[in-house]
C-alpha cells in the first residue's frame, strides 16, 4: 500500500509542496497559524489535557516572530556580531529573517576605544596580525604593533566593506533598560539629539566594553589646579607640551605610552605611581627577534596580499605563541619563574643598571598578577635628567602642582591623569531585570557572571567582555568572535523554539564562579594582596573578576556550544513543543533536498 505513494513527485517548487499540504498555513502572521479548537473539548472520550494547544500549522522550527535584537555600542565587538548575523548565520532579512538588528552608538562616529583614545603614542600592544576581525585578515599592517590611528582606519574600512553599520544609529545613548517578564522584552530609553527615543527588544546585548567610562582620580583638590589638566582618554589635541613641566599620574598602558612621547620637548616630566608594574617584551615579540617594533617591507606586505595561505601561516604562528605563553601564568611553574627572572633582568638593564630605580619599578609579585605591559622607551626615560619617578603617595593637588604625603610640592604646568577607567562593569545607565533586580546594585560589591556572557536576574541579556572574560589572554579579537557566535546560537534557539526568555540559573552562576575561583588558585599568580585593584577590581585580597579562569582555548571550548541546561527557560506557549509545528521539517518541502541524507553507506 505504501508503495503507491513512493512515485516520483511532479511538484517542482517549494511553494507547490507547501500549498499541497493542508497542515500548512502559507500566509499571514506565523504566530497565528493555528489549527482549530475541537468542540466538544475532548478526545478519546476524555477531556483534553491542560497542556493542549492547537496545531501550529507550520513546518518544524518555523519562528513565530522576528526577534528584535538591540546592541549597546558599535564597537569592534558589536561589529563582530553584525558580521555573524548578516554574513555567517544570515539571520537578517537577506536570509532566514529571524533577527531585526539595531545598534545604539553614543558617539557620532564608529570606532570604539580607537576613536576616543588619541593621546600621543596610543597603540595596541597585541601584534596587529592577530588584532583583526577573524573574517578580515589585513595583509597591509605597516608595523608589528599597530598605532591607534591605523587600527581605526582598518576598523572603518572593514565595516564599510561588509556594510556592517547598516543598522547603526549614531549619537544615541542608552539611558535605561527595564525588562518586562510578561512580554519577555526589554523596554529602552535612548537619548538622541532629537530627544528621548522609546524602544523595546527581545534580546539586549551590551558591547559597550569595560574601558568605555573613563574616570578622574580621587585626589583632593584635583580641579583646583590652574595649569593644563587632562585625562588620557579625552586628550586635548591642541595641548602643546614643549618647554612645560608635566606630571603624569599612573603607570598603566596609557601612561607608559605617553611618557616617552613627551620627554623630548618637555622641560621636565614627573611620573607619579602608586605601585610598580612589569614592563615586559611585547606579546609575540620573539617573532621579530625580541625587538620592540618591526616595520613590514613592501615585499612582505605584497607576499601576504598575494598568498593568503602565507598570511594565515604567519598569523597562526603568532597566535599559537600567544596561547603557549599562558604557561607563564601558571602559579609556581618553571615558565613563570623564568619569566619573572628574565623580565626583572631586562628591566634593570633598560634602567641602565640603576638598582634603586629597579627596586621602585619592579614588582615583588609574580608576572601576571597585574596586566604586564610592553613599554618601548618607558624605562629608558628614567635614565634622562629631565624625567623623575615619584613613588610617595599624593596627598592633594594644589593650584600650582602636586603635593605628596611627605610634604613635598612638585610645581607643574600640566597634569596628565592616565588613571584609567571604571572597570566595575556596572552599567552607566539604569538596568532593571526580572523581579526588579538592579544590575548596578547587584554588582556593587562584586560582579559575577555566567561565562562572562550572561547574568542571573537579567533575562535575554548578553554581553561582550563581561566579568571574567578573556581580556588579558592575547586572543581578544578571537574571543569576541566566539562570543558573537554564542549570542547568535541563543537567538536562533529562541526564534525556532518559540522561547519567551532565557536566563542563567542563579545556582549555576554561583557554581561557575566558585569553581572559577578554584582554577584561579593555580593560575594568574594570585599574589594580588600586594596590589590595590589590578585584577580583583574591588578587594585587596579578593576574587579575580577581571579575567577568564583558564586559557583562551579553554574559553573557546566552554562557549563553543550553548548549554541550555544551565538556563531557566520560559516559553511563549504553555506547551514547549509547539515548535514541532506540523511534525515535518522544512527540508521535506524542498524538491531538491536529499531525503535520505542519513544513509551513509
Amino acid at each position: 500500500m505504501a508503495g503507491t505513494y513512493m512515485k516520483e513527485s511532479t511538484t517542482t517548487t517549494i511553494e507547490d509542496l507547501y500549498a499541497n499540504d493542508p497542515t500548512v498555513v502559507l500566509n499571514g502572521t506565523p504566530d497565528k497559524a493555528n489549527g482549530i479548537r475541537p468542540e466538544p473539548f475532548s478526545r478519546y472520550g476524555q477531556p483534553l489535557p491542560k497542556e493542549w494547544i492547537p496545531l501550529y500549522k507550520k513546518p518544524m522550527r518555523t519562528p513565530t516572530r522576528r526577534l528584535r535584537v538591540v546592541c549597546i555600542g558599535a564597537s569592534i565587538a558589536a561589529m563582530n556580531l553584525a558580521h555573524k548575523v548578516y554574513h555567517e548565520h544570515h539571520l537578517d532579512s537577506s536570509g532566514s529573517d529571524i533577527v531585526d538588528l539595531c545598534f545604539y552608538e553614543a558617539n557620532e562616529e564608529i570606532g570604539g576605544t580607537w576613536l576616543v583614545n588619541t593621546y600621543p603614542g596610543v597603540a595596541c600592544d597585541v601584534p596587529a596580525h592577530i588584532y583583526t576581525f577573524p573574517f578580515e585578515p589585513n595583509p597591509d599592517w605597516s608595523t608589528f604593533y599597530a598605532t591607534g590611528g591605523e587600527i581605526l582606519e582598518y576598523f572603518v574600512k572593514t565595516v564599510q566593506k561588509y556594510d556592517l553599520d547598516r543598522d547603526v544609529k549614531l549619537g544615541h545613548r542608552v539611558q535605561g533598560a527595564v525588562f518586562d517578564e510578561t512580554t519577555g522584552r526589554w523596554n529602552l530609553e535612548v537619548e538622541s539629539t532629537a530627544g528621548i527615543v522609546k524602544d523595546s527588544c527581545d534580546i539586549l546585548v551590551s558591547a559597550r566594553g569595560f574601558l568605555s567610562k573613563w574616570r578622574w582620580p580621587s585626589i583632593p583638590g584635583l580641579h583646583d589646579f590652574k595649569g593644563h589638566l587632562c585625562h588620557s582618554a579625552i586628550w586635548d589635541k591642541a595641548f602643546e607640551w614643549t618647554g612645560k613641566r608635566i606630571g603624569v599620574i599612573g603607570n598603566g598602558s596609557s601612561a607608559i605610552q605617553i611618557l616617552p612621547q613627551v620627554i623630548e620637548k618637555a622641560e621636565h616630566v614627573t611620573n607619579f605611581i602608586r605601585s610598580p608594574t612589569y614592563i615586559t617584551p611585547g606579546l609575540g615579540s620573539s617573532i621579530i627577534g625580541g625587538q620592540t617594533q618591526y616595520t613590514y617591507t613592501e615585499d612582505e606586505k605584497r607576499k601576504f596580499r598575494e598568498d593568503p595561505g602565507e598570511l594565515k601561516k604567519y598569523r597562526k604562528r603568532i597566535q599559537a605563541g600567544s596561547n603557549k605563553a599562558f604557561d607563564m601564568f601558571v602559579k609556581h611553574s618553571q615558565a613563570q619563574e623564568d619569566g619573572r627572572e628574565q623580565t626583572s633582568k631586562m628591566m634593570l638593564n633598560k634602567l641602565g643598571g640603576d638598582e634603586d630605580l629597579a627596586r621602585k619599578l619592579t614588582p615583588a609579585y609574580e608576572v601576571g598578577c597585574r596586566r604586564a605591559t610592553p613599554g618601548p622607551g618607558y624605562l629608558e626615560a628614567f635614565t634622562r635628567e629631565n624625567v623623575s619617578l615619584v613613588t610617595d603617595g599624593i596627598e592633594k593637588i594644589e593650584a600650582v602642582g602636586v603635593r605628596t604625603v611627605d610634604g613635598k610640592l612638585y610645581e607643574l604646568d600640566a597634569i596628565v591623569c592616565a588613571t584609567g577607567f571604571d572597570v566595575s562593569h556596572r552599567p552607566p545607565y539604569k538596568q532593571i531585570g526580572r523581579a526588579g533586580i538592579n544590575l548596578s546594585e547587584k554588582w556593587k560589591d562584586e560582579p559575577t557572571s555566567y561565562l562572562s556572557l550572561a547574568v542571573d536576574g537579567m533575562p535575554n541579556f548578553f554581553m561582550f567582555s563581561g566579568p571574567n572574560a578573556p581580556v588579558g589572554h592575547g586572543s581578544l579579537m578571537a574571543g569576541l568572535g566566539w562570543s558573537a557566535d554564542y549570542i547568535c546560537q541563543w537567538a536562533i534557539k529562541m526564534a525556532e523554539e518559540d522561547i519567551l526568555w532565557v536566563e542563567p540559573k542563579g545556582e549555576v552562576v554561583e557554581e561557575f564562579n566558585a569553581y572559577a575561583d578554584e582554577i584561579m588558585q593555580g593560575v594568574r599568580a594570585l599574589m594580588c594582596h600586594v596590589l590595590e585593584h589590578p585584577l580583583t577590581l574591588f578587594q585587596v585580597d579578593g576574587k579575580v573578576t577581571a579575567v577568564w579562569a583558564g586559557s583562551a582555548i579553554g574559553f573557546h571550548d566552554m562557549i563553543e556550544r550553548i548549554r541550555p541546561e544551565d538556563f531557566e527557560i520560559r516559553y511563549r506557549s504553555k506547551n514547549r513543543f509547539r515548535f514541532m509545528g506540523n511534525g515535518r521539517t522544512k527540508m521535506e518541502y524542498d524538491p531538491k533536498a536529499d531525503l535520505a541524507f542519513y544513509l551513509h553507506k
